[in-house]
């Protein structure tokens, strides 16, 4: 059985800093952090490995980043 190396508590301020972190990735066609424009569905993080698994959208089925 896998030993739990983050507590409830820890993985919250993960995930809230990961959120910051997102805030800080602009658009460059509308000048908006992904964050504020809704395109973070859900940030998922392991407490036992620590691997995060991030759901999100892009702003247009043409964007160039979808490649």
């Amino acid at each position: 059985m896998s030993e739990q190396k983050y507590s409830p508590e820890e993985v919250e301020k993960i995930k809230t800093r990961i959120l910051e972190a997102l805030e800080q990735v602009i658009d460059p066609e509308l000048g908006i952090d992904i964050v504020n424009l809704g395109l973070i569905y859900e940030i998922r993080f392991n407490e036992t490995n620590g691997e995060t698994e991030i759901d999100m959208t892009l702003t247009t089925m043409g964007c160039p980043l979808a490649d």
